[in-house]
């Protein structure tokens, strides 16, 4: 028997940082990229959905009570969506507005906001596609 384990502990090292720190820090990264990159979707579609909620047609409000969108809603909707996200476009993520409901019943503005995340990780894992909405309630409208 060999009394020198200084081997065996350097062996042992070797292995637990190869194998167990590097992709326990690794995951840690990549999860960090990845809830920040929702956090920016998220708040993409908040102010999408104020930036909608502005662009209600007054008028048709005034006369009827209905909510209904102009055609400029879906432009100032995605416009606001590339000025919260440019730090994601910056690494090849663009979000881009998939949907805006207009409710009267409750008076509010649905945004939703897509952004496919995958380039942000290796190509093993599958496609991610993140979709977050937005809500705003149109209060400047009297009738």
């Amino acid at each position: 028997m060999r009394k020198d384990r200084r081997g065996n502990s350097m062996t042992f090292w070797a292995v637990y940082i190869g194998f167990v720190l590097i992709p326990a820090l690794t995951l840690a990264v990549e999860l960090g990229r990845y809830f920040y990159a929702i956090a920016e979707v998220a708040k993409a579609a908040d102010a999408a959905a104020v930036a909608a909620a502005a662009e209600i047609n007054q008028g048709t409000f005034q006369e009827s009570g209905a909510l209904v969108a102009t055609d400029k809603t879906w432009a100032n909707a995605q416009s606001y969506v590339v000025q919260n996200t440019a730090s994601l476009a910056a690494k090849g993520v663009y979000a881009y507005v998939t949907g805006i409901q207009v409710s009267g019943t409750d008076n509010t503005v649905r945004v939703e906001v897509s952004a496919n995340l995958s380039i942000l990780f290796p190509s093993i894992v599958p496609d991610i596609t993140v979709t977050r909405r937005g809500v705003a309630k149109v209060r400047a409208l009297t009738r």
